[in-house]
């Protein structure tokens, strides 16, 4: 065998050995974390909100504060004001941010953690709150929050009967009863008076589809009221 036979094949060899390795090569790319949820510091959960800088009787700021969440590069900030239903969010990379709010005026918050690259956020859970407003001794309720049937719902029901039920509550601690309205057109008519408890029977019609509209009308003992959102549903 010729000697440039020889070393073609000793530099193939080479070349095989050199390719095979033992397996290494560019490391995986590790996953990205999932972000965790924050926990929610101030504004207190159904409390009344006296903190903040008063701008005037209608506004002040209010500064938001929550803990710093695993796995999170930035935040938004989502605030719900109750009566109107409109709600304002933020994006920060702290742990803090300052709003202008409405006084006397109920608001939901919650914050939302992100984490770059990744393809899910986490969501905190929900506080209500009051803003306090000018010479305000006494706040009206919450407005009510649907239990159920959840708004949007559609029910396959053979009942005639079904339990419309809500979850209420008060930064006094005073609320006393609510008005039911419930009707098949929206807004919905009033129904029942002076319902001491969270839920109330109403009659369906099952089987053709109707849609239903209820809304609830909250009262403390101070005859301070406040109205829910319109909630829907249809029974199949």
């Amino acid at each position: 065998m010729h000697k440039y036979q020889i070393a073609t094949i000793v530099f193939c060899l080479l070349l095989v050995s050199c390719s095979s390795g033992d397996g290494e090569g560019t490391p995986p790319t590790p996953p990205i974390e999932q972000p965790e949820a924050a926990t929610l510091i101030f504004p207190y959960e159904n409390e009344t909100c006296h903190e903040g800088h008063i701008l005037s009787d209608l506004e002040s700021e209010v500064t938001f504060e929550w803990d710093a969440a695993t796995h999170t590069d930035s935040y938004v900030l989502h605030i719900k004001n109750l009566n109107t239903g409109n709600t304002q969010s933020k994006s920060t990379t702290a742990t803090s941010q300052t709003e202008k709010l409405q006084r006397n005026t109920p608001y939901a918050w919650h914050v939302e953690s992100i984490a770059d690259g990744a393809d899910e956020t986490a969501l905190s859970t929900t506080w209500k709150f009051y803003n306090a407003g000018a010479g305000k001794e006494s706040y009206a309720p919450f407005p009510a929050e649907v239990v159920n049937p959840k708004t949007g719902a559609n029910l396959d029901s053979s009942s005639n009967i079904l339990t419309l039920s809500w979850q209420g509550s008060d930064p006094d601690n005073d609320l006393m009863e609510y008005d039911v309205y419930f009707d098949t057109v929206n807004p919905p008519a009033h129904f029942e008076d002076t319902v001491t408890s969270n839920s109330l029977n109403v009659s369906i019609s099952p089987g053709n589809g109707t849609i239903y509209f209820w809304r609830i009308v909250s009262r403390d003992t101070e005859n301070n009221t406040s109205q829910s959102e319109v909630f829907q549903f249809r029974v199949n």
